[in-house]
């Protein structure tokens, strides 16, 4: 039976923050448990979440469940740092076909997009919202070669891009969820 894992990388320091923004609270809880609780409600087998700065905090700060959390000792190099640790700990369990890659940083991504996206057969598929792409992203396996091979400040839409199998892409109405980068994103207490 095919596998899929929800892999959700916190690893952006974020600006402007006096703690970690994923202990930030959103809605009453701290952000990072908010997006482990919805990829909870998603259609994956497992949640993994990739950790940087800040993750002893973070730890005992939120409350993760049932998620696996590791910790990307290179954060600084940028997501694909942490897609290669989230990819080196996948390929050493149970086999997976699929990742859903979602951002800590970005509460509000339903079960319903996260479905469609997994309705489809490609090796990669992206949300697009209003002519925009977003994420999560859904990687099959046979992408996690060229992943695990990336180096530096790769941004994943830009790879994605060279691949030769393509990227399908998903299209949807409206925005999508807004990224918290920075205090003035959350919502007010």
């Amino acid at each position: 039976m095919p596998r899929t894992v929800a892999l959700i990388v916190a690893t952006d320091p974020g600006v402007g923050f006096t703690g970690s923004k994923y202990l930030e609270l959103f809605h009453g809880v701290p952000m990072l448990e908010q997006v482990v609780a919805e990829a909870g409600e998603w259609p994956v087998d497992e949640v993994v979440v990739v950790l940087g700065p800040d993750a002893d905090e973070i730890i005992e700060g939120a409350d993760f469940g049932e998620a696996t959390i590791v910790i990307d000792p290179e954060w600084k190099e940028g997501i694909s740092a942490s897609m290669r640790v989230g990819i080196d700990l996948l390929s050493r369990g149970p086999v997976t076909d699929r990742i859903v890659v979602a951002l800590g940083d970005q509460p509000g991504v339903d079960a319903g997009t996260v479905d469609a996206m997994l309705d489809k057969k490609s090796a990669a598929v992206v949300p697009k919202y209003r002519y925009r792409r977003g994420w999560p992203v859904v990687l099959s396996s046979e992408l996690w070669d060229l992943l695990l091979g990336l180096e530096g400040p790769a941004d994943l839409h830009d790879v994605l891009e060279s691949h030769a199998g393509g990227v399908e892409e998903l299209w949807l109405e409206g925005l999508g969820p807004p990224r918290m980068l920075d205090p003035s994103d959350f919502p007010p207490r």
